[in-house]
């Protein structure tokens, strides 16, 4: 048989809708595949702990009226 006489076989084979959804098929598989195949978990990143929230300064409760007027530090102008 010669080459041009296979030819229509293989144009009508080639054309053929099963055929083409059959290749489509089979290369998304194997894609599919090959990626599982290579697929490497990524190592889990390490949580950061959270650092306790600073108390608020406490403040003295038992100040004496009057202690810390009168000098430049307390808010007056220098």
């Amino acid at each position: 048989m010669k080459i041009a006489a296979m030819m229509p076989v293989v144009l009508g084979v080639l054309k053929n809708p099963i055929t083409i959804i059959s290749a489509a098929v089979i290369i998304l598989y194997l894609n599919f595949v090959f990626f599982v195949a290579r697929y490497v978990k990524k190592p889990a990143k390490p949580k950061k702990k959270k650092a306790p929230k600073a108390a608020p300064p406490k403040k003295e409760a038992e100040k004496k009226e009057g202690e810390g007027e009168g000098t430049e530090d307390a808010g007056g102008e220098k």
